[in-house]
């Protein structure tokens, strides 16, 4: 006899007797997914006034006859309860999510199996104590005759943090429209909710969905259809090998082992094949496929198949899932051992709150990249105290910088469609990598309709010597902080090199003696100006850059000085895209129209430590002076960070191959709906107390300084 809709979830008596003790008067649920139809089912008792989600633009929309709430609808509705509907594994992250507006409101957080969460754990780690290491393994293989391995999450990952949003992905690319998205989603979420209750979980297919979906919304056929090869598409293009799994799969064929992939799914035999091989699989084992033999590991019924298939042998099950795949192994007759998705051992770490920070779709692409980068092999050391080792450089850039520039890039490119430009120059030396990886786009994400990025030569010293034209021009160097000797501000801020300043002296920007001191050598600077003005123009010509140009410039930013120079010696506003700094109507050069910032400070995370891009963003050569007589660009000396520019050129690969990664998942850097706080918080990581920097990453990082003084130190020391 089939449970009552009541019960159909583990816990549902806990949580009915839980809310029975709270008595609230109303009450939320957190989840759109199947799991929220089945506890709002099981809640007919009680007033339940809606529906939360993490993504701010469901707000409002219907989805199983419940409105998704606003924050500030919880207190004018008198929630006093939210019940989280979801896997057991988001729980504490949905818990943290929420945490500050339960507490303010006085609301109860209720886990699906009656638990009450309790305070805020987003700073813990809680380490995994039930999964077993790659030693365990090999002596499990040794004692059975038939090894089997689940798939999804233990033979290979997915590029997403929850399996929600590989539908969702699925829905935006076979979908234009924001409303046809809404519908075909909620569609085909609610054709295999039925099919779950009509048959049980698992054990129909994916054409079985999408008859039921057709059939009972009215969809036609080819839009169906075209969801259904979306679906597929997104399922192979986002699968990723877990190579140390796949190892111990081979290992164990080697040993004269059978082997069995036991999978819970609605994929089709192909799909999964598919998937298999582009993981690096080309012998199939057996395959035992949940629907195909009417049974899921979830029931217990693909465990009796498996001794069916192998009725005298000693078996053992690898996989990820402390009840479908350990547990009713067990019930079974299986013996089992649990390997911890990547996604899992992330959430037991102290990187715990990334998943708090994400909220849309394209967020889970983000936080699935970065925990299969760091847990993609279920076996690799991990530090007792929680934190993540960053031992490499090339994980430096991937973790840290790889969001923040894939978020910039596709937001400049957003910006440049949206103020058409006819060149883009990024600016010397930030822009040498930024040039790089922007015309990479240009090709791999078909950004054909942007210009051709230019790597631009300047610096604050370039621009705003070789904008100085009258005296008040050079009476205003002395606006910006400056200290060191008399020989240095005439060589550094005013162009002299040969000055014959004193060098035993000291100044700064402010003291008196500075106006006499350029009162004396005006001649020469305005003259110097004058000569540099002119070869710099000369060069800019060069580029193809005409009086007509529509300019953008793009750079890390700050303040914009550079732009204000530029704009000064061309006589024309130009437009500036920038990662962080004060731009808008906070700029302080007055450029409140044609200045831009995705990061814009001085709250920014990005803006308090821009000193950690400066020392990324870096070029192989010192810091651009003027063009000289030739044509050609004068630099200052090397200094640090170019004398170790090869540990750079880590770092910088590091990013590209985290940009690789997203653009092999198939959506554009420029439709991505990336949330500014998920992006900060990766890349405030990297000077928190969450992770462990090995000496060689350390010693990489040099703060350089030639304008306000010249100094030069590591960031770390």
């Amino acid at each position: 006899m089939k449970p009552s809709p009541a019960v159909q979830f583990s816990g549902a008596q806990g949580l009915l007797a839980t809310l029975g003790a709270i008595q609230p008067q109303a009450i939320a649920v957190y989840g759109l997914g199947v799991v929220a139809q089945n506890v709002l089912s099981a809640l007919r008792q009680y007033r339940v006034v809606g529906l939360m989600d993490k993504d701010p633009s469901n707000r409002g929309r219907s989805w199983y006859g419940h409105v998704v709430l606003g924050d500030d609808d919880l207190s004018r509705l008198g929630v006093k309860a939210i019940v989280i509907a979801a896997s057991d594994v988001y729980w504490g992250t949905i818990a943290d999510r929420i945490a500050p507006l339960c507490r303010r409101l006085g609301i109860a957080t209720v886990f699906l199996n009656g638990e009450l969460a309790g305070k805020s754990t987003g700073e813990l780690w809680a380490p995994l104590t039930d999964v077993v290491e790659r030693t365990i393994l090999d002596k499990e293989i040794v004692e059975h005759d038939v090894i089997s391995f689940d798939l999804f999450e233990t033979l290979v990952t997915r590029l997403v943090s929850r399996p929600d949003e590989l539908l969702e992905l699925a829905v935006a690319r076979a979908s234009a429209e924001a409303a046809a998205k809404e519908d075909l989603l909620h569609a085909r979420k609610a054709a295999e909710t039925k099919c779950r209750a009509r048959w049980g979980a698992f054990t129909f297919s994916l054409t079985t969905i999408y008859d039921e979906m057709k059939s009972a919304n009215g969809i036609t056929e080819r839009v169906g259809n075209a969801l259904r090869c979306s679906e597929l598409e997104v399922e192979e293009d986002l699968a990723r090998p877990r190579r140390a799994m796949l190892q111990v799969l081979q290992e164990s064929l080697a040993a004269g082992k059978e082997v069995c992939i036991t999978t819970d799914t609605h994929l089709p035999r192909e799909s999964l094949t598919a998937i298999l091989r582009r993981c690096g699989l080309n012998d199939m084992p057996r395959l035992l496929v949940s629907w195909e033999e009417g049974g899921s590991k979830a029931n217990g019924k693909l465990f009796s198949r498996l001794k069916d298939q192998y009725p005298k042998a000693r078996i053992v099950h690898f996989g990820d899932q402390r009840d479908s795949d350990v547990q009713q192994a067990n019930r079974s007759g299986v013996d089992a051992c649990r390997i911890a998705s990547p996604v899992e051992c992330v959430l037991a770490s102290r990187w715990r709150p990334v998943l708090t920070q994400a909220r849309t779709t394209h967020d889970g692409v983000v936080t699935g990249l970065v925990a299969r980068h760091l847990f993609e092999d279920p076996f690799a050391r991990r530090l007792g105290d929680g934190r993540i080792e960053v031992a490499s450089l090339r994980r430096f850039g991937y973790l840290f910088f790889g969001p923040l520039l894939l978020a910039w890039l596709g937001w400049l490119a957003r910006m440049l469609r949206s103020r058409p430009a006819d060149t883009v120059l990024f600016l010397a030396r930030e822009g040498y990598l930024l040039t790089t990886l922007y015309n990479w786009l240009r090709i791999e994400a078909d950004w054909h309709d942007l210009p051709e990025g230019i790597y631009f030569a300047t610096s604050r010293r370039m621009a705003v010597v070789a904008a100085l034209r009258a005296r008040d021009d050079v009476a205003s160097l002395l606006r910006e902080d400056f200290s060191g000797s008399s020989e240095e501000l005439l060589r550094l801020r005013c162009g002299l090199a040969d000055n014959r300043g004193s060098s035993d002296d000291a100044l700064t920007n402010t003291d008196p003696k500075t106006i006499p001191l350029l009162n004396q050598h005006m001649g020469r600077i305005l003259a110097n100006a004058a000569s540099e003005r002119e070869r710099y123009l000369a060069y800019i010509e060069r580029l193809g850059i005409k009086s007509s140009s529509r300019v953008a410039l793009a750079d890390l930013g700050i303040k914009g000085s550079i732009q204000d120079a530029l704009q000064r010696m061309l006589g024309r506003a130009l437009s500036g895209y920038y990662i962080t700094g004060f731009f808008g109507a906070s700029n302080p050069f007055g450029m409140h129209d044609n200045t831009f910032a995705l990061f814009p400070g001085p709250s920014s995370m990005v803006y308090r430590y821009h000193i950690l891009s400066e020392s990324v963003l870096v070029a192989p050569h010192g810091m651009c002076l003027h063009i000289g007589p030739d044509g050609a660009v004068v630099h200052a000396p090397a200094r640090m960070n170019q004398n170790l520019f090869a540990k750079k050129a880590e770092i910088h690969q590091g990013i590209r191959e985290f940009v690789a990664d997203w653009l092999s998942a198939g959506i554009d850097p420029a439709s991505a709906q990336l949330s500014p706080g998920l992006i900060e918080w990766l890349f405030a990581q990297a000077m928190s107390e969450t992770i462990a920097l090995s000496d060689e990453v350390r010693s990489t990082f040099y703060v350089d300084e030639l304008y306000r003084a010249a100094t030069e130190r590591r960031i770390w020391d």
